[in-house]
């Protein structure tokens, strides 16, 4: 494993109001910690969802194909989730996301950019997170494995959420990035 250097999230200011859709809301489940029955939180794995705290509404769903009505969530959120998600998947699952979401509505994607591999012995790529929010701080560290499929960065997403037809209204740029996207 490759363990980039830790990295910090401030959440403290994070702000939404109406319903909330966390996409890989397992885990740690850290909208949904913050948000608590604001939220539903979606992973297709059930032990993930079993792991994170009480709060959300959890449900096992595939976010390639949500079981929800058009135009049904204020906000969509992905914390660290895309990463998992093969590429191949990504501009489907932007676009359920588009679907899902009113209008006017609000995506909120944070993530980390993924370097072409330069360490041979080296296969699974970990980014290392200090999150602080209003009540607490998370140390944590999300994984996925390393390989030229995985590469990313936040130009990438850009391109595939204007190309979905989202509007960017905010993005910081870094190691770990965030894109704020409007419908």
């Amino acid at each position: 494993m490759y363990f980039h250097k830790e990295q910090k999230v401030n959440l403290q200011e994070l702000n939404c109001d109406g319903t909330i859709l966390d996409i890989g809301g397992g885990g740690e489940g850290v909208i949904g910690n913050i948000f608590k029955e604001k939220v539903i939180a979606i992973d297709p794995r059930r032990d993930e969802l079993e792991e994170a705290l009480e709060g959300p509404v959890k449900l096992v769903m595939d976010a390639r194909n949500m079981d929800f009505l058009d135009n049904m969530f204020d906000y969509v959120t992905s914390f660290f989730t895309l990463m998992y998600i093969a590429k191949k998947d990504h501009k489907k699952v932007l676009q359920e996301m588009y679907r899902v979401l009113k209008p006017n509505g609000k995506v909120m994607i944070w993530d980390t950019c993924i370097p072409k591999p330069f360490v041979e012995d080296k296969d699974i790529y970990v980014v290392q997170l200090d999150i602080s929010t209003k009540d607490k701080n998370i140390k944590t560290g999300y994984g996925t494995k390393w390989s030229e499929e995985k590469i990313q960065d936040i130009s990438y997403y850009i391109k595939l959420c204007e190309d979905v037809g989202f509007s960017i209204l905010d993005r910081k740029e870094g190691e770990i990035f965030s894109i704020v996207l409007q419908k």
